[in-house]
């Protein structure tokens, strides 16, 4: 009985079992279908956002591009200096230009990049900028070479050096130069550089067998004791060097000094006194006029301390001169300072300066007495240049002598004198000298020191250039 209404209940429901199979198979051919068509638009969708990164390195690298062609063009003020370029990479285009605006000065640069479009249609495309604007500024020349040197412009008659003199630092002569007793050029890295002749006498000498100097460039030639003259020199003219000598100078010229724009921009000066003192520093000028008329010479180290300092204001320091008495006393300096007279250092004085500055004088500047002006206590080879120098610049022009250091007497620094400069008496100097004429003589010693960048102070040419400065915050 059960076995036929079971029977029965199957025969029922024959008629569904298609109809669901059907149904069934369609949800699920619609499910795969949507899943498969969602994951194709999510591969082109991933393909695409790699495209649009790559394409934005594409013209980052293409601004870079813009800037480097900017910075290496011979003349970047031309509208043209960076022209519109392209360059294959890996099947995708980077361009890359540059726009000029002539009134600001201010360059505005592109990078481009582009890429095929990995789902097809308009290429993928991203474009960078960034701008540089121009500025015109002073570089040193060449010619500032020169305060490697003792120089000296010797416009005519001969640079002497006589008695037991010993020169063992670079040397240039622009005209002639004179050897005399047992004068002598030394050191093997020394480099002597004369436009006019030489002329050696007694037992004078430049260099020797066993100990030559580095370098001898003579334009004129050489002549011993009355002998032949000799171009080049050679050792038959007790002229001896490493390099073979030759007659080839670098031309290097004495740099103008501008006296008037100093006296009015120095500080502290005569035209900008201390903005805050203590005691009472030596005086800068005393009629507002430069014409030399202060009443006696300048003494930089008194018995008495002081400190004179002038400040912009935002409390910077801008320039200063102090000096503290001592054995050694310390003279405190920074910028550049002018006194419209002379300046004297006399009576044993023993300083130490600290700082970095140059000292101008509208008359003459002595050290004489013993007196020790160094930028090291002990005054040796322990020196920075870097750190402590102090420039002086003599600028007399009715004075024969602008700049004297007699009598046992040791300085450490620059010394530019617009006429002529005296080194006697066991005296030593430690750094370049600039002047019209020299004269050593007398058992002097000198020393080769390397000073680092040279004050804004010291007399020194320079040259117009441009500036590329990059513009913060315009890369994007």
């Amino acid at each position: 009985m059960f076995i036929r209404r079971f029977r029965r209940r199957l025969r029922a429901q024959a008629g569904f079992a298609l109809p669901m199979v059907i149904g069934i198979s369609l949800v699920l051919g619609i499910t795969g279908t949507t899943a498969m068509v969602y994951s194709t638009e999510n591969v082109r969708s991933a393909s695409t956002s790699k495209a649009d990164e790559r394409a934005f390195a594409l013209a980052e690298a293409g601004l870079n591009y813009a800037y480097a062609t900017l910075y290496n063009a011979s003349d970047p003020t031309m509208p043209g200096a960076v022209p519109v370029r392209n360059e294959l990479v890996e099947n995708g285009t980077v361009t890359w230009w540059g726009t000029l605006d002539t009134q600001t000065n201010t360059w505005t640069l592109t990078g481009r990049g582009s890429l095929p479009n990995p789902a097809g249609g308009v290429d993928v495309i991203r474009t960078v900028r960034g701008r540089a604007s121009m500025q015109t500024v002073e570089v040193g020349s060449a010619n500032n070479a020169i305060w490697n040197y003792i120089y000296a412009e010797a416009p005519s008659g001969c640079t002497t050096l006589a008695n037991s003199v010993n020169v063992n630092v670079p040397i240039y002569i622009k005209g002639n130069l004179c050897l005399q007793n047992s004068a002598q050029i030394s050191g093997v890295n020394t480099v002597l550089q004369v436009g006019g002749s030489v002329t050696l006498q007694n037992s004078a000498h430049i260099g020797s067998v066993g100990s030559p100097i580095a370098e001898v460039h003579i334009a004129g030639g050489c002549r011993l004791n009355g002998g032949p003259l000799h171009n080049p020199c050679t050792s038959a003219d007790s002229v001896y060097s490493t390099m073979r000598a030759d007659s080839t100078t670098t031309n290097l010229e004495k740099p103008p000094v501008d006296l008037a724009y100093w006296y009015a921009n120095s500080k502290p000066g005569p035209k900008q006194a201390c903005t805050s003192q203590t005691g009472i520093p030596p005086a800068f000028d005393n009629d507002q006029v430069m014409n030399r008329t202060l009443p006696s010479a300048v003494d930089l180290t008194p018995s008495l301390a002081y400190d004179c300092q002038v400040r912009d204001a935002q409390g910077n320091l801008i320039g200063r001169i102090a000096w503290t008495p001592g054995n050694p006393g310390t003279l405190t300096i920074a910028g550049t300072i002018f006194f419209d007279g002379n300046i004297a250092f006399t009576n044993l004085v023993n300083a130490v300066y600290v700082g970095r500055a140059t000292i101008y004088a509208s008359g003459t500047i002595s050290i004489q007495n013993s007196t020790t002006l160094c930028g090291v206590a002990g005054c040796n080879s322990g020196w920075n240049a870097t750190q402590n120098l102090l420039a002086f610049v003599a600028g007399s022009t009715t004075d024969t002598v602008g700049f004297t250091i007699a009598n046992s007497s040791t300085f450490q620094g620059a010394v530019y004198a617009v006429n002529d400069y005296s080194e006697q008496n066991g005296t030593t100097v430690w750094g370049p000298v600039i002047a019209r004429q020299v004269s050593l003589e007398n058992n002097t010693t000198n020393h080769y020191v390397p000073l680092g960048t040279l004050l804004s102070g010291m007399p020194q040419t320079s040259n117009e250039a441009v500036s590329i400065v990059n513009v913060q915050g315009s890369w994007g």
